[in-house]
C-alpha cells in the first residue's frame, strides 16, 4: 500500500496525519522547515510561557478525544479569564449603554425574519441591518475584528457565522461539544500539543521528512495541508485553475508581543480586552495570559496583539518602533507606566486569510482538484483550530481514494 504524502507539518497536517493513521493508513509528512507545528510554538522564558500563536484552542469532543489518545492534558480557563473586555471609554464587559441596549432590543425585534446573512453582505452590512450601529461599533466589529483581524466593511457574515454555500468538495464536520467547555490548553504550552502529536505519529510508523521541498506528484495521493499562499505554490503548473483560485486569497500580517511585568504592575483579570477603531489604540486586542491558564507565570504576561487588513503595515516597524507602539497604547489603557521586564516579538507577514466577502466568492466557485488530492487549512471557509480539527477528520472520512 502506497503512503498518502501529507504535505505540511503543521497543526492542519498533523491533525490530518492522525486521523489517516486512526483509520489504518500508510502515512509520510513533508515539511520544508525543519520542525513540525507551523506557527504554533512555545517559548520558555524565566518570566513565563510565550505563545508565537494559539494560546489556546476551543474544545470540542473530538480535540478532547484526540489529545486523550495521544497522551496531551488539558487546562481549562481560569475563573478570572473567563471575563471578556472591550474597551469603551474604559474596559467594560458590555460596552453599550441603557439606550444602546434599547436601541437593541427594538432592532432585533424589527429583523427577527431576517437575522440570516445575505450572500456577500459584510458584518456592517449585517450589523447595521440587525443590531443597529451601537452594538455594531461597539461589540460586533471589535469581537469579530480581534478573532479574524479583518475590516468588517470587508468580512463575510455568511462565512464567519457558517451560512456561505461553498463549493461540494469544501465541506467539513461541525464541532461537537466536549466535557471541558470553552477554550483549553496543553499544561505545558501549545508546544506539547506538537510534541505529543509528533511523538505519537512516529510511534505509529508515520515518516516525516524535514527540509525537504516537497513537489506535486499528480497520480499520488496527496493531502495538501499548507497555507492558500504556499498550497498555490505547490500546484502551479499542474492544476492551474485551482492554484489561481489560491492566488486571490488575501493574506493578512500580524505582530503578536508577550510582555513580562512584575506582580505589581498594573493588570486586569480576565481573558483579554478588544479595541474598537475610534477608541484611539492602534492595538487590535490584548490577552492577559497568566488569568487565562494555570502555570503561565510567574511573572504577570500580556500579549499584544496588532495588524491585519486595517494595519497591513505593522510587520514593517522595527523593534524599537514596535515596543514603543505596544508601550504607549498599554500605558493609555491602564492609566500609568510599566517598564516591562521583557518583551518577545513574533512577525507573520501574510499569514492569516482575510475572510472577506472576496474570500466567499472564491470559495462559492473553487475548481474541486483530482479525486486524489485534497485540501485542508485555515482559507477554506472555517478558521480555528478545531475547525481545521474537523476539515482533516472530514477529509479522511470522505474522500475514498486517501482514506
Amino acid at each position: 500500500m502506497r503512503p498518502i504524502k501529507v504535505v505540511g507539518a503543521g497543526f492542519s497536517g498533523l491533525t490530518t496525519a492522525y486521523h489517516l493513521v486512526k483509520a489504518g493508513r500508510k502515512v509520510q509528512v513533508l515539511e520544508k522547515q525543519s520542525r513540525a507545528g507551523g506557527l504554533i510554538k512555545t517559548v520558555r522564558t524565566e518570566h513565563g510561557l510565550v505563545e508565537t500563536a494559539a494560546n489556546g484552542i476551543l474544545n470540542s469532543a473530538r480535540f478532547e478525544s484526540m489529545c486523550r489518545d495521544i497522551g496531551v492534558p488539558l487546562l481549562p480557563t481560569r475563573n478570572d479569564g473567563r471575563k471578556r473586555f472591550i474597551y469603551r471609554g474604559r474596559p467594560r464587559r458590555l460596552p453599550l449603554n441603557f439606550l444602546d441596549v434599547v436601541r437593541l432590543g427594538f432592532s432585533l425585534i424589527k429583523s427577527s425574519l431576517s437575522l440570516r446573512p445575505r450572500p456577500f453582505e459584510t458584518i456592517s452590512q449585517w450589523g447595521r441591518r440587525v443590531l443597529g450601529n451601537a452594538t455594531t461599533d461597539y461589540l460586533l466589529t471589535p469581537a469579530l475584528g480581534g478573532i479574524y483581524a479583518g475590516d468588517s466593511n470587508r468580512l463575510s457574515a455568511s462565512l464567519i457565522f457558517g451560512r456561505a454555500e461553498l463549493a461540494a468538495h469544501l465541506q467539513t464536520y461541525r464541532p461537537t461539544k466536549a466535557k471541558m467547555g470553552g477554550t483549553v490548553a496543553p499544561q505545558k504550552g501549545m508546544q506539547q500539543l506538537i510534541d505529543g502529536l509528533q511523538s505519537y505519529l512516529e510511534n505509529a510508523g508515520v515518516e516525516f521528512i524535514f527540509n525537504h521541498q516537497p513537489k506535486l506528484q499528480p497520480t499520488e495521493p496527496t493531502i495538501v495541508c499548507l497555507s492558500a499562499r504556499e498550497a498555490s505554490e505547490y500546484l502551479a503548473g499542474a492544476l492551474p485553475e485551482l492554484d489561481d483560485a489560491l492566488r486571490q486569497i488575501e493574506m493578512l500580517s500580524l505582530v503578536t508581543a508577550t510582555c513580562f511585568f512584575d506582580r505589581g504592575a498594573a493588570r486586569l483579570k480576565g481573558f483579554g480586552c478588544l479595541f474598537p477603531l475610534n477608541q484611539g489604540f492602534r492595538a487590535r486586542g490584548v490577552l492577559f495570559n497568566d488569568c487565562i491558564f494555570e502555570e503561565r507565570g510567574p511573572a504577570h504576561a500580556e500579549t499584544w496583539i496588532l495588524g491585519g487588513a486595517l494595519d497591513p503595515d505593522i510587520v514593517n516597524l522595527n523593534d524599537n518602533e514596535l515596543r514603543e507602539t505596544i508601550c504607549n497604547d498599554r500605558e493609555r489603557f491602564y492609566g500609568r507606566t510599566d517598564e516591562p521586564m521583557e518583551i518577545h516579538l513574533t512577525r507573520w507577514p501574510q499569514t492569516l486569510p482575510h475572510y472577506s466577502v472576496d474570500l466567499e466568492r472564491v470559495l462559492k466557485t473553487m475548481p474541486a482538484p483530482p479525486p486524489n488530492i485534497a485540501l485542508v487549512g485555515n482559507y477554506l471557509g472555517r478558521i480555528g483550530l478545531a475547525k481545521i480539527l474537523e476539515r482533516a477528520a472530514f477529509v479522511v472520512d470522505h474522500f475514498p481514494t486517501l482514506a
